[in-house]
């Protein structure tokens, strides 16, 4: 048996819940101080239309989005509750990714970094915060991240979202 859960091990937060696609939205910014790596999980409303262009800036405060760091991503084979649902695409990596409606509607969209990321130009970002573009043109997406690899273990973690 585990010595601890899932969630005493691990900092889950809800970022995001129905994220306007069409109007472009921030989400709440991520403490990194404690917490070496972490996994976004998107998922989009079967409403889900047009392209939209996804970022993760990294900030010396929480909400401050100074310098957009580079990330790896990862799309579904098919839609929730589909056969193959779980089966991700090779990953990838950009610092501003566009996605079309296809790959955002109805599906699970995985973005992850390290703390390590967010060291841009030399310059040691504390918070992550993801940034939807105003590009699209209907629908809403939620994002549920899931941080590991803690610096300083505890049987409480502090909280991460800000």
């Amino acid at each position: 048996m585990a010595k601890n859960r899932f969630s005493e091990s691990h900092g889950i937060l809800g970022l995001t819940i129905d994220g306007d696609w069409n109007g472009g939205f921030s989400s709440d910014s991520i403490d990194m101080a404690k917490y070496n790596h972490a996994c976004l999980i998107i998922t989009g409303d079967s409403n889900v239309a047009g392209n939209g262009i996804i970022t993760v800036y990294g900030g010396a405060t929480a909400g401050a989005e100074t310098a957009a760091i580079t990330f790896t991503y990862r799309t579904s084979g098919a839609n929730v509750g589909s056969a193959s649902s779980d089966v991700f695409a090779a990953a990838a990596t950009s610092a501003a990714w566009t996605t079309t409606a296809a790959t955002i509607a109805s599906q699970v969209t995985l973005i992850e970094f390290d703390a390590a990321d967010l060291n841009v130009s030399g310059t040691q970002y504390r918070y992550a915060t993801v940034v939807v573009d105003a590009t699209g043109s209907a629908g809403t997406i939620s994002i549920v991240a899931v941080l590991s690899e803690p610096r300083y273990l505890e049987a409480v973690m502090d909280t991460a979202e800000v």
